[in-house]
């Protein structure tokens, strides 16, 4: 990855790849703007995270970064963030799948993709949101491979938030 390249690429994951192949050190010193890029990307989407308990995650966030929540409380957010992911996935009664249904009506991108196509933008989206309000606390920091392979990462954001020297 040169500068020019970062400069004027389209794809954020390869953009996050070659710094992490290139300049290991310094993405490990930006967990902080990584966060931030992550949950920007979440608002970015918002239209596709409409789910109330994944959005308060997302304001829970912001908040435990700004250090006006603990560790518990971005857990207990993390909790029905989770629950409201989960109900796109493993929705399977009449009752869940209508509500599903309801949900995808009220989403104007998703208009016009079959149900099942509909509900896997939802569910990435869903995973892709609760994944980034919990970036801190994972492992394997600074790299999540389920979140730094997004189709929802967005480069300019990325740009914004990251900038490092080649």
């Amino acid at each position: 990855m040169t500068a020019e390249e970062w400069d004027t690429s389209n794809c954020a994951p390869s953009m996050l790849s070659g710094l992490h192949q290139l300049q290991p050190r310094f993405l490990r010193t930006q967990l902080r703007p990584l966060y931030k890029f992550l949950i920007a990307c979440c608002w970015k989407h918002q239209h596709l995270i409409p789910q109330d308990g994944l959005r308060n995650g997302l304001i829970g966030a912001e908040k435990w970064l700004a250090g006006e929540i603990d560790n518990a409380k971005l857990d207990r957010l993390n909790y029905y963030a989770e629950a409201a992911a989960f109900s796109i996935d493993y929705a399977k009664t009449p009752a869940e799948i209508s509500e599903l249904e309801t949900l995808i009506n009220g989403i104007t991108e998703l208009r016009g993709m079959s149900f099942n196509e509909a509900r896997s933008v939802l569910k990435k989206a869903a995973y892709f949101a609760e994944g980034s309000m919990m970036y801190p606390r994972f492992d394997s920091l600074p790299w999540v491979d389920s979140l730094f392979k997004s189709e929802f990462l967005c480069p300019d954001l990325l740009r914004e938030f990251l900038k490092p020297h080649f």
